[in-house]
């Protein structure tokens, strides 16, 4: 590799680019030259060889120093300070002199007040290419709430606006209260079995799934994204991937719970009729998950319901869409893209210029099919607010809900805000000892200074969309609201180089709603950690997880390391081995098979997997190593089971989550990171249905024994 560019270097660096990063090893590996200006050019720097650098560098640090006011300020707020502070940077020595100042709060209500530069508080200075410019302290004269406002400044430098993000420094729930020991279940919601539904869990399943678990004492039930996806041309099925992070997946409606249903006998008499009931039993009747069979399915029933509901609307229902509609007005520019995906069965990329370009008629396309996704929408959004609203009917405190890091390229979500998106290039991870190619996740990645441009609206409305139906809320990788490993397109995944995101307004948006919604904030803070990000996320009243897998240390008598206080602990998630694969090391065969571990790398996995369960086995205790080592595996496995469980209950965990499939040894997981089409990821269905689980002994047994240390 070239050695980096000196000026190229610096300029990548005050747009955000990191030099290099420390790999799994603690080696220093530095970005290319080549990553730089690829990454360069997604920022809008037209740069197209090192030696344009230093023209370049030189621009851009005086043009960023020619803006007084940041897009984005953030002012961090606590029962003893609700005072803001506004920076404004000024050429030192210049445009001195009386401003006039305007704050609109988002309560409507807003504050005026004139100052002069000279009463401002210097609060930092630094040189530019020779020039000295000073940082100022704005002072908002009185106190005032919590939210995202906007300040406009006339002065001597010209009139100027920004977003002041008054944010709590604490997100909901962040005090650790060792009285209110949670614990919950973790399904995903499409594994549900059940005899009612069509071959894949529906939020019916959901309400019912919390419902059992409330009864033995959980009080959350957490499960995967619920997000909007292509299910038809083109298919993807990732949660991880949806259509939008803002809408939600009409595959999860139960067609039966839809209000319009009881009105329509079209409808009613499609359901009862045979050939209906014999796909849906042989839906059922299927180990993995047939996406597209499922919705097809569901959708030859809401078809009719929206046919109906737009011949011969009950009044009642008709205003309680047009209410929906009128706190949601994007679900019909929502409902316009999805129904020109039906029409042109391609990616939005592929459509032709006007409406690649974003402008969308309803007379472009089928009338029957844009209210589809209108009516799709809002019947969903009925659902969940019903499960969410049952939850605390059971006693529960309600959903753990996920929100994953990306999004498809193909989504709503970069069709309409496609200038938020770099478009050239992918999110990622470089490589490491598993991956030693990187991996490129496919999704585009968020572009830092548009996001504050944007003022942290569209990020703000992500969050909304989820946490006015959840009690916690799961960050996918949280780590990426300090970096995000950016992969350009056509360099190769080991050819990216990370970029910085604005962290301390990232952190704002997330504790505004998480204080509007009341609800707890859990962070996603597994593998490669930067420094900075724990000691952020406890600061600001996040929690962390705790992941048994990750934890084992066998030592006078534990198994697991002692979990911090008010964590989320589970044993393992949906990318991980199941405990049974794990403690029986099938997961590292599987690798091998799909070339991820040589021969070699996986025989040192399996005798290092031999000496831990040795060790384990140890520290369950003497009273019990003769019994436990010498009785069937099942039994076995189940003691181990227990003695974790035992020691996550009594800790200081937040939460215990205990993922239903451990509690019957299954050794199939959700996903394989690393593979796609290779294994039937997203598709495994629950072995037992929610009727069923009061059957499974030792499930029964085992959140029995939860329940009790957690509440003692």
């Amino acid at each position: 590799m070239a050695f980096q560019h000196e000026g190229l270097c610096k300029l990548a660096e005050i747009c955000g680019i990191e030099k290099g990063y420390y790999d799994a090893v603690g080696k220093w590996v530095e970005a290319s030259n080549e990553a730089f200006i690829a990454i360069l050019n997604q920022l809008d720097i037209p740069i197209k060889n090192v030696d344009e650098a230093s023209d370049l560098l030189h621009s851009k640090a005086l043009l960023d120093c020619s803006k007084p006011l940041e897009p984005v300020s953030v002012a961090w707020f606590t029962a003893e300070r609700g005072y803001a502070e506004i920076p404004l940077l000024l050429p030192k020595g210049a445009f001195q002199g009386v401003c006039k100042a305007r704050l609109n709060l988002e309560n409507g209500t807003q504050i005026t007040w004139e100052f002069s530069t000279f009463e401002l508080v210097v609060s930092s200075t630094k040189s530019v290419f020779d020039k000295e410019f000073v940082t100022l302290q704005i002072e908002v004269p009185q106190k005032i709430p919590l939210g995202s406002h906007r300040f406009y400044l006339e002065g001597p430098f010209g009139n100027f606006q920004s977003a002041l993000l008054a944010a709590p420094m604490k997100a909901h729930g962040a005090t650790f209260d060792a009285q209110q020991k949670n614990w919950g279940v973790f399904l995903p919601l499409y594994a549900a079995k059940s005899e009612r539904n069509l071959g894949a869990g529906d939020f019916t399943d959901l309400e019912n799934l919390i419902a059992w678990t409330a009864k033995q004492g959980g009080k959350v039930v957490g499960t995967l994204p619920l997000l909007s996806a292509f299910l038809d041309e083109p298919c993807e099925i990732s949660p991880y991937s949806p259509a939008s992070k803002l809408f939600w997946n009409e595959f999860y409606l139960d067609v039966e719970r839809i209000a319009e249903f009881e009105y329509s006998p079209d409808a009613r008499k499609l359901v009862q009729s045979q050939e209906f009931q014999q796909e849906a039993k042989s839906l059922r009747d299927l180990d993995l998950v047939d996406y597209p069979r499922v919705m097809k399915l569901k959708r030859k029933v809401l078809e009719l319901l929206v046919r109906d509901f737009l011949q011969t609307a009950n009044p009642l229902r008709k205003s309680a869409l047009d209410a929906y509609l009128a706190k949601r007005p994007e679900v019909l520019d929502y409902a316009l893209f999805r129904a020109n995906v039906e029409k042109f069965k391609a990616s939005w990329h592929k459509w032709p210029t006007q409406l690649n370009a974003g402008i969308l008629n309803e007379t472009d396309v089928d009338p029957l099919i844009r209210h589809y996704h209108i009516l799709a929408q809002w019947w969903a959004e009925e659902q969940i607010t019903n499960v969410s609203d049952k939850a605390l009917q059971f006693g529960a405190k309600g959903l753990y809900l996920d929100l994953p890091l990306g999004v498809n390229a193909d989504s709503y979500d970069v069709f309409r805000h496609r200038e938020l998106f770099a478009m050239g290039a992918s999110g990622g991870a470089p490589p490491d000892s598993f991956f030693t190619l990187g991996q490129d996740w496919g999704f585009p990645p968020l572009r830092p200074d548009k996001l504050l441009d944007n003022k942290m609206a569209y990020l703000r409305s992500c969050l909304s969309h989820h946490m006015k139906h959840c009690s916690m809320l799961r960050v996918d990788h949280v780590m990426g609201l300090h970096r995000l490993y950016w992969v350009p397109k056509g360099l190769g995944a080991k050819n990216g180089a990370y970029v910085r995101y604005n962290s301390q307004a990232m952190y704002a948006i997330f504790n505004l709603e998480s204080l509007k919604h009341n609800a707890l904030i859990v962070g996603e803070d597994l593998g490669t950690v930067p420094p900075a990000v724990r000691p952020m996320m406890k600061n600001h009243g996040w929690h962390r997880l705790f992941v048994g897998q990750f934890e084992v240390n066998p030592n006078q008598g534990r198994v697991l390391n002692e979990s911090p206080e008010g964590t989320i602990a589970s044993i393992n998630t949906h990318d991980l081995p199941t405990f049974a694969s794990y403690w029986l090391g099938t997961d590292i065969a599987e690798r091998v098979e799909m070339g991820l571990l040589t021969e070699e790398e996986a025989q040192q996995e399996q005798t290092a997997r031999k000496i831990m369960r040795e060790s384990v086995l140890e520290a369950i205790g003497p009273e019990n190593e003769e019994e436990v080592a010498g009785v069937k595996q099942e039994k076995q496995m189940e003691k181990v089971l227990e003695s974790i469980f035992d020691e996550l209950s009594q800790s200081n965990a937040g939460t215990v989550l205990v993922n239903l499939e451990d509690a019957w040894f299954c050794r199939e997981p959700q996903n394989v990171p690393g593979t796609w089409k290779e294994k039937p990821n997203w598709r495994h269905k629950s072995r037992y249905s929610n009727k069923e689980l009061d059957e499974v002994v030792y499930l029964k047994w085992i959140v029995r024994k939860i329940n009790g240390a957690r509440n003692s």
